[in-house]
């Protein structure tokens, strides 16, 4: 099979895989909820799922190697992840007071089935993707697949707004995103299987990997996205709960404000590609990081609607680079047949950290005093800020860029960015004209 054919297959793969997660993943808390879940399990949700996943991981390359085929080993776990969704349809046939730990036992299954299968696909993805336009390739996926998660997750909304049994509601955008991942899973399996030569440095332990972390710049990189998301999932798990709890948005609203960010992010994507792909993936990564903390504070200073539209906008705008960056980032810093294990260890990693964040955001959730506003998860907001910029200040300037890429200062990319590079250079271009008067 050739790469193009490949490519088709994993871009059709990619389509139903955007509206398993634009039928689910946005809608996962919001169920929990209605089950029953408290502050405390919500926390447990976004936490226990993160911490067995990242697990899985250490065990990936195992995985592949036993099944001795990236393919198959993917397309098992995705069926795999398929019937956790389906199952959970099934849940209100148990008595009631079994459903919150069902679920939340079903949504650790789901992860740990996606988790297996992530670092088989990116390995395999690179390896089939052309490795000199990475930013501009998975810009490109990006912006389409981001439309698709927008445009499901509307529907998933709208659905939730005109059914008014939401048990049944709920019960549908499940069974609709299990039968979405089967059909991605089917195209995955299409996909070409390319053989990994393999060699002896690509036998390295994960404590081997962390030992390394005063001389490695890929340990440096991952560290710092870890920490980085760590501080995030303070509070990430947490917005929902916040819209539909404290401020009691309708579902419709809520849908709003989460494809606002979607919807920013997949416009921007290619923006951030180009820049990528000219600048580096480094660059990128540190001028995105600088904004990440302004994302949860300023949800402190209004509870309007339209505002919350704005400030997720400009969190999905800054995730955007981040994350592709950080993707981009992995492919480039580790060769092919170190590369599943590579990104077994940045999960793993990553992972525990999102666990960690998750686990100390529930226990503050339900502990911390209402500091601001009188409102505790507001406080929260603040204290996942505070800790992203702790991360900036102590982590930012740790790794480097690993390939050739066109040199540019910190403040002129910073500029740039913001949206403010053209004004200021029609500012300097004045300037220097009434100069030259002069």
């Amino acid at each position: 099979m050739s790469k193009e054919s490949s490519l088709d297959a994993s871009f059709k793969d990619g389509i139903f895989a955007s509206l398993m997660l634009g039928f689910s993943t946005n809608y996962i808390t919001p169920f929990a909820m209605l089950l029953g879940a408290n502050n405390f399990y919500v926390g447990l949700l976004n936490s226990i799922p993160q911490i067995f996943g990242s697990a899985i991981q250490l065990k990936s390359t195992e995985i592949v190697n036993t099944i001795k085929s990236r393919v198959k080993a993917i397309t098992l776990t995705v069926f795999l992840q398929a019937s956790t969704l389906i199952m959970a349809c099934l849940i209100f046939l148990l008595p009631k007071e079994l459903h919150v730990g069902i679920f939340i036992f079903l949504i650790v299954l789901n992860a740990v089935f996606g988790s297996m299968a992530a670092p088989a696909w990116l390995s395999l993805i690179s390896d089939t993707a052309d490795k000199n336009k990475y930013g501009e390739y998975f810009a490109w996926r990006g912006k389409v697949f981001g439309f698709i998660v927008l445009i499901s997750n509307f529907v998933a909304g709208f659905l939730l707004f005109i059914i008014p049994n939401k048990i049944i509601g709920f019960v549908i955008l499940f069974l609709l995103a299990g039968v979405c991942r089967i059909i991605s899973g089917i195209f995955l399996g299409k996909m070409d299987d390319i053989p990994v030569e393999k060699s002896g440095k690509a036998d390295f332990s994960y404590f081997q990997f962390i030992k390394r972390i005063s001389e490695s710049n890929f340990t440096k990189f991952v560290l710092f996205v870890s920490l980085m998301n760590f501080a995030t999932y303070l509070s990430a798990p947490f917005f929902a709960v916040y819209m539909l709890n404290d401020l009691k948005f309708k579902y419709s609203t809520y849908t709003i404000i989460k494809s606002a960010s979607a919807l920013s992010a997949l416009i921007s994507l290619p923006f951030w590609g180009r820049l990528a792909d000219k600048y580096g993936n480094v660059k990128v990564i540190k001028s995105s990081a600088l904004l990440l903390p302004l994302v949860p504070i300023l949800w402190i200073f209004s509870k309007n609607p339209v505002y919350l539209i704005i400030v997720d906008s400009f969190g999905g705008y800054a995730w955007a680079g981040f994350n592709l960056a950080v993707v981009n980032f992995i492919f480039d810093s580790s060769s092919c047949e170190v590369r599943t294990r590579c990104a077994s260890y940045f999960n793993f990693t990553n992972g525990t950290c999102i666990f960690l964040g998750a686990i100390i955001g529930g226990y503050l959730a339900t502990h911390m005093p209402a500091l601001i506003f009188s409102s505790i998860l507001l406080t929260l907001f603040f204290v996942s800020g505070a800790a992203r910029f702790l991360v900036n200040i102590f982590m930012l300037g740790k790794f480097h860029e690993v390939r050739n890429a066109e040199a540019i200062g910190d403040l002129k990319i910073f500029n740039m960015i913001l949206g403010i590079a053209p004004v200021l250079n029609l500012g300097e271009e004045i300037y220097n004209r009434k100069n030259k008067q002069n």
